[in-house]
């Protein structure tokens, strides 16, 4: 259970720290507005990990800026979003309320792409398979399936709506980056898991008395998910299956990506997707095919294939 007298401590540092950028510094409204949406970000985290921002560290900073990454945020975002901690720390040591700056030492991201982490298709349905014994578990589910069915961004997932679907052609329309639409697809387990979800979600809603705004994804009080809720599921499940491997929904978007190529996907089908602008986005994940690439070329050249 997270500490609200730390929430509150925490909330009241930013809000002074959003009130000396406008009122001293004489920031624009747009830039303290942008500041704030940035260090939610930050605060979200504090509460997930029931911290102070006094207690934060660096291990804890490097834990921050990597669900940045995993987000799928722009190397131009992330940077931005590290420059605003470094900033408010920065004030935070002034005041005295902090003796040293966790983002200090955390690198600014480069134009380089690491290779992703990707699940293999037995850890994908281990995950997919769990057993749904309430409304709260049939949820969670669901979601691991649109994510592994459509390759979507947390953003898109999140944000998806009813209304948007058509499951007899089990297809979805998702606003992406930029303000592009494109479609992405659900297999046949994802439509017979939103069969048996879609009812339960709309019990919960006059349960709570809520209006139906048409979000897919709701918690038990009827609400839209916030991505920090989404990022502790994935913790939980993490703990739950014993994977070792790193799981957020950014990993389930490689994965989606990786599987497709390795059984013959054509990268820009691919591409278009995952709703990337520019093919080398997506080129990322032919350096993860490698396992499939050897088959092929064993299966295919003449002077590769094994001899009995």
């Amino acid at each position: 259970m997270a500490d609200n007298g730390k929430q509150a401590q925490n909330r009241a540092y930013i809000d002074a720290f959003l009130t000396y950028l406008r009122d001293v510094q004489g920031y624009s409204e747009k830039t303290v507005i942008s500041y704030a949406h940035d260090l939610g970000r930050l605060e979200d985290f504090l509460v997930r990990h029931d911290l102070a921002v006094s207690e934060m560290v660096y291990e804890d900073a490097r834990e921050f800026t990597s669900g940045l990454y995993d987000e799928d945020l722009s190397h131009a975002t992330i940077n931005r979003i590290l420059s605003g901690n470094r900033t408010f720390f920065h004030h935070l040591l002034e005041d005295g309320v902090v003796s040293s700056d966790p983002f200090k030492r955390v690198s600014s991201a480069k134009n380089t792409r690491k290779i992703p982490t990707v699940l293999a298709e037995e850890e994908i349905e281990r995950i997919l398979s769990s057993p749904t014994d309430d409304y709260t578990s049939l949820m969670e589910v669901t979601m691991f399936n649109l994510f592994y069915s459509t390759g979507c961004r947390l953003s898109e997932i999140v944000g998806m709506r009813i209304q948007d679907m058509d499951l007899e052609k089990r297809r979805v329309s998702v606003i992406g980056k930029g303000n592009k639409q494109r479609f992405v697809f659900l297999t046949k387990r994802a439509v017979g898991c939103l069969a048996e979800y879609l009812p339960q979600r709309s019990e919960v809603l006059e349960k709570n008395n809520k209006r139906d705004d048409g979000i897919v994804l709701i918690n038990a009080k009827g609400n839209q998910l916030p991505l920090s809720t989404v990022h502790s599921i994935f913790d939980k499940y993490r703990l739950r299956l014993g994977l070792t491997k790193k799981f957020t929904p950014h990993v389930f978007r490689h994965s989606f990506a990786t599987h497709l190529l390795d059984n013959d996907s054509d990268i820009r089908v691919v591409q278009v997707l995952l709703g990337h602008e520019s093919i080398g986005t997506t080129q990322i994940y032919t350096h993860v095919t490698g396992k499939r690439l050897e088959e092929v070329y064993k299966k295919s050249h003449p002077h590769g294939r094994k001899t009995e």
